[in-house]
Order: structure tokens, then sequence, then C-alpha cells
């Protein structure tokens, strides 16, 4: 009888305390680690509900389309998110800069992943067809007044001057279109052709042109594709996924001494190398930093501006004194990449 007593106390006890919340089954979320795809989950561990977790809308329209949603499904999937992930990770250095000039210009800040669509965000990538250079993919008829390139320089393989050339070329295309998806979408067919279809459409805005194809099929696919991207990793919580932010544990920005160099001017050929050793910086490093020089010199008889790490402009100064000029009989083109 007593340790009926005892079973019938024990019993009791559970039951009063379960319902009081003081003991409960653990929930487990499901298993992550092949898959950057994750469920959302509180601070004690349980499933949240998609609708209560915080969504950010763009400052460009058009996330809710259906051309957005068919490509943000694709890049929900693990292998997809994973891809992305790592494309926004390699980029980070510029990302930044994008971001700093975004802020500085008061462009929208989705304009930062516009380089994912045209390039991966890789500043030496070239197109399939050869023509379309850099992060920003610029093709050789496109490239004035923005950019130099000649025999010496082309300032395509510059992710800092080409950002700056690409967003001033967006900024024309706004204060032409007064439009942004229009002045996105121009950026990638021509301002021209932008212009053609809009005199021939009805209602003047880029999902009128796309749905019923008044505008190259590269370009109608090309604006939602930066929308889902953009979306995805401004609202990566709220779907569920892992995306490289760029901002510290304090979800702070990363912008100190972002895109911030010394420089040097000189007036004849120095290479690039013989200038490296000199100041025992990394030589690929020192290649990276002035990228536009296609032959790794200076041009000849002009006046150039070579790149530095910060503090280094004394010591790159001094250096030139013990520096000959480089004759250009001597000088074979590379091809670095």
């Amino acid at each position: 009888m007593k340790n009926c007593n005892t079973l019938y106390i024990s019993l009791f006890l559970f039951v009063i305390l379960f319902f009081s919340g003081s003991i409960f089954l653990p929930i487990h979320a499901a298993d992550t680690s092949s898959s950057i795809l994750l469920q959302p989950i509180d601070s004690n561990g349980n499933l949240v509900n998609k609708k209560k977790l915080p969504y950010h809308q763009l400052d460009l329209p058009g996330t809710n389309k259906d051309a957005v949603d068919t490509i943000r499904k694709q890049y929900l999937k693990p292998n997809a998110a994973k891809n992305l992930a790592k494309l926004l990770e390699d980029g980070e250095q510029y990302r930044l800069y994008v971001r700093k000039q975004l802020l500085k210009n008061h462009m929208p800040a989705a304009l930062e992943y516009l380089p994912i669509v045209e390039s991966s965000y890789i500043p030496y990538a070239i197109s399939k067809d050869g023509k379309g250079v850099g992060l920003w993919q610029f093709i050789p008829n496109s490239t004035a007044p923005f950019l130099i390139r000649n025999e010496w320089i082309d300032e395509r393989f510059d992710p800092w001057k080409e950002t700056d050339a690409a967003l001033a070329k967006l900024k024309d295309n706004y204060n032409v279109f007064h439009d942004w998806l229009l002045a996105i979408g121009a950026y990638n067919c021509g301002a021209g052709a932008m212009k053609r279809a809009l005199e021939k459409a009805p209602e003047k805005n880029f999902w009128y042109l796309a749905d019923h194809k008044m505008i190259p099929d590269h370009t109608i696919r090309y604006v939602p594709k930066l929308l889902a991207i953009a979306d995805l990793v401004t609202n990566a919580s709220y779907y569920g996924v892992s995306l490289p932010a760029a901002a510290d544990h304090n979800k702070q920005l990363l912008m100190q001494f972002v895109g911030e160099f010394d420089y040097i001017t000189v007036n004849t050929s120095i290479h690039l190398h013989q200038l490296a050793r000199e100041l025992r910086i990394d030589e690929n490093y020192f290649l990276q930093l002035n990228p536009s020089l296609i032959k790794e010199v200076t041009p000849p008889n002009q006046q150039y501006f070579i790149r530095l790490p910060l503090g280094m402009k004394d010591a790159a100064e001094h250096a030139l004194c013990t520096i000959n000029a480089y004759s250009s009989s001597f000088i074979v083109k590379k091809n670095r990449y």
C-alpha cells in the first residue's frame, strides 16, 4: 500500500508540473549540417512561424512579382544557396566598396547585388563573347566617357574604378528614365533600346515591357534576378537561409577604410614588379591593387597614379628615386588571369 501511495503521489506531481510548463518535451530542429538552408528557430530552439519573422522591404519595387519568385525559389535550393553564399563572401571587399559608394551617391542599396548578376563579383570576369569585362561587365563601346581603355590601360579590370563608372552610368540612366527598374534594365540592354521600347509601349514601366516581350529576353531576366538576390540577402532569416551580410557581430556594417588607398604620381614607365620588390610588398597583391595596367607597367610619357596600401606613399616616393624607367622595348603583355 505504501508503494502504491508513493506511485500515486509521483504521478500527481508529474501531471501538475507537466501542465504548468515546468516539464516539456524538447523540439529538435532538423539537421542542417549538409545544407545552408536553416529552420528558423527562436532562442529556446523552438520552430518559429515565418510570418512572425521581420521582413524588410527593398528600396526597389517588384519583389512580389512571379518572375522574381521563380528565381528566388531557385536560389533557395541547397546547392544554389551555397553557391550564392560563396560568391557573396568571396566578393566582400568589393561589395563593401559598392555599398559605400551607393550610400555616398544616395542610390538604392539593392544595387549592391547587381555585380552578382553581371560577373558573380569576379573583378577579372570576361563574358562568353569576350566583350564584357570586370565586376560590371563594361563592353568596349560603352567605356567612354566613363573609363580609359588603350594599349596600356584597361580600367574595366579595376573594380574600384569600374564601380564608380557603373554607378555614374546607372545614375545617368535614372536621370533619363526617372525609374530605377528601367534604369537598371537599360544598363543591360542599352539606353537606346529601352527608349525605343518605351516609345511603343502604352504603359511606361519595366513590367509591362517584360510581360509583352518588348525588350530582350536577357533583360527580362536581368531585373528579376537582381531583385530575387537582393531580397534573399536582405531577408535571409525570413527565408531560412544563411547568407553573409558583410556586417560584424553587432550588425554594424564593415565600412571603415574600404576603398581607401595612398597614391603616387609617375610620368614614365615603372614596372610594378620592381616597385613591389623595392617596397617589400607581395607582388601579386600589388598587381591586384593596380589591375588597370594590363602590361604591368605604367604608360610612358604620361602621368599615372599608382595605387598603394595606406601609409606607404613616403616609402614609395623614396623607392622611385632608386628605380630606372622601364624600357618599353622589353614590355610584354601578360594574361594575369
